[in-house]
């Protein structure tokens, strides 16, 4: 599994996910990401590109609810896009897409970032 950083402007970077995200790849994921975006950056607008995710289990479903809980408990956002069908059912049947901002693609993704705090789920 890699994750990267594809641009980062002002308050919004967008991040890119790619392969399984299982319990035997999540094991030091949490600290590749605050390297990547510093341990304050939590207060950020990230947009994470899911389309070379084929897969995610219970683990790293846990794991994206943690990573969004700290976002929120920072006052930033963590928007998840372009999620490939298989992972898309998997997050709807357990519902967390009641939890998680789950979007189509990176455009409504960039929208729901931009969109004045009132608007915001």
């Amino acid at each position: 599994m890699e994750l990267t950083i594809l641009s980062s402007d002002n308050d919004v970077v967008r991040m890119r996910l790619s392969g399984e995200v299982v319990q035997a790849t999540l094991p030091g994921l949490s600290e590749r990401i605050e390297t990547l975006l510093g341990s304050e950056d939590y207060r950020r607008r990230v947009l994470l590109d899911l389309a070379q995710t084929p897969f995610i289990d219970s683990s790293g479903l846990g794991w994206l609810l943690a990573l969004n809980k700290r976002f929120r408990e920072s006052a930033g956002m963590l928007v998840l896009h372009s999620v490939l069908p298989m992972v898309l059912d998997v997050i709807r049947v357990m519902r967390l897409d009641r939890v998680l901002h789950v979007v189509e693609d990176q455009q409504a993704a960039l929208s729901m970032v931009q969109a004045p705090p009132g608007d915001k789920p």
